[in-house]
């Protein structure tokens, strides 16, 4: 469970930006918009929240910004070598950020305990890192299971274990972390069991979606033919105004006689390489209802956009709510009808069927899941950018809004700021 993500110096942010889905008072009473943990420090969460804002605002940055603090704890210890730069972009709009690290933190729950874990990071190497833990019994408080900090003048690293907490080889793993590595990755590699439960929620609850585009139809497919969920993923993609009454979808061995003629033959090996023996899923025809009631087959690719992003958002969106996911996805409206938005949206909202607690976090521009009773305010978060190009991650309840349907009009007309600022164009 997400309780709060902070990031600093990263992209488009440049002063320490805070997404919260801790729940107010309003909108921990209602079920529908959240759920309670167990843990004193966050006792209720939100379900959803919605990032508005305009094109270039950073929504996307801070999708990038936790689809990048994800990807470099699970692959810092693993994937780099001694001496590699770290893609981390900076702010570039402030001289004096340029050369300063990036920072990441994110709290979250995960069986029972809170954990608040963060790194400051350039291209060169990890300056900081830290691991906090608080555990859900009463009158408990947070814990260092460890900090690190390099110090420059003395050019090392300055550790603080805990050593009543954290239990193995904690010398060996210092001496294998690497400056360009973060201590959690490589203890992690090195069979660190104290570790081992932040690191997985990450590593396996933690997902992110760049753009629901991006989402290809294989892994629906794939749960289609594998684990039975033809049926499911039908059923939803109906229930979400999409009118495809069956689907086929075939499961085989990858046949090098499947490449296209065209491509050229060093991609052709590499293709080859990497899908040898392996299964492939291929979405054959979608079926229609006739004019006489009969199924008529069309390829698959020539359904509408709107269509094959549902059906391949219909397999995740399913895993997600099946497993307790907590998912970051950009631009959702990419391609959706507004109802069809509303409807995956509300998906997580009903406690009959997200049992498990997922959580979404979108950006969107579509103001219509303002619509009254929908969304609670505490899930509403206004993007936009300040003097000196810098996002800045406003939360709605932080204006006095007694009615959040009143306010979409209101956020259209400007009021709230994090819209488009359109000027005249004259043409020659």
């Amino acid at each position: 469970m997400l309780v709060s993500f902070i990031v600093k110096n990263f992209r488009s942010f440049a002063s320490a930006q805070t997404i919260s889905l801790v729940a107010g008072a309003g909108a921990k009473r209602q079920k529908r918009f959240s759920f309670p943990t167990g843990n004193s420090f966050a006792p209720n969460l939100l379900r959803s929240a919605c990032l508005f804002g305009p094109n270039g605002a950073g929504k996307s940055s801070l999708v990038l910004a936790l689809d990048f603090y994800r990807d470099f704890i699970v692959s810092s210890a693993k994937d780099t070598q001694e001496g590699e730069k770290i893609d981390v972009p900076s702010f570039k709009f402030d001289k004096a950020l340029k050369d300063e690290p990036s920072e990441f933190e994110l709290t979250f729950i995960n069986k029972d305990v809170l954990y608040q874990y963060g790194f400051a990071v350039d291209t060169e190497r990890v300056w900081s890192e830290w691991l906090f833990a608080k555990p859900s019994e009463a009158m408990t408080k947070m814990r260092t299971l460890f900090q690190r900090e390099y110090d420059e003048q003395l050019e090392k690293y300055m550790w603080d274990i805990n050593k009543t907490y954290v239990k193995g080889s904690k010398e060996v793993w210092k001496e294998a972390t690497r400056d360009n590595a973060l201590f959690l990755s490589t203890a992690i590699q090195l069979k660190a069991e104290t570790f081992k439960d932040p690191f997985d929620w990450i590593q396996k609850q933690l997902h992110v979606i760049e753009s629901p585009e991006r989402i290809s139809p294989a892994f629906t497919g794939k749960k289609c033919v594998e684990d039975g969920w033809k049926d499911r993923v039908l059923s939803l993609v109906q229930a979400a105004d999409i009118n495809i009454k069956d689907i086929d979808v075939e499961s085989k061995l990858f046949d090098p006689n499947d490449i296209a003629a065209n491509i050229p033959d060093e991609l052709r090996k590499e293709i080859q390489e990497a899908y040898d023996g392996k299964k492939m899923i291929q979405i054959k025809n979608s079926y229609h209802k006739g004019t006489d009631g009969s199924l008529v087959p069309i390829d698959f690719t020539d359904e509408s956009d709107g269509s094959k992003v549902a059906f391949s958002i219909a397999g995740p969106w399913l895993d997600v709510l099946e497993n307790g996911y907590t998912l970051i996805i950009d631009e959702l409206h990419n391609s959706l009808h507004p109802l069809a938005l509303k409807f995956l949206v509300d998906l997580f909202h009903d406690p009959r069927l997200n049992v498990n607690n997922a959580q979404l976090i979108f950006t969107s521009h579509e103001t219509s899941v303002m619509s009254k009773g929908f969304m609670h305010q505490d899930q509403i978060w206004l993007v936009e950018k300040d003097d000196i190009e810098s996002t800045q991650l406003i939360p709605l309840s932080d204006y006095k809004v007694r009615d959040i349907s009143a306010f979409q009009k209101a956020y259209l007309d400007g009021r709230y700021g994090a819209v488009p600022k359109l000027k005249e164009f004259i043409n020659g």
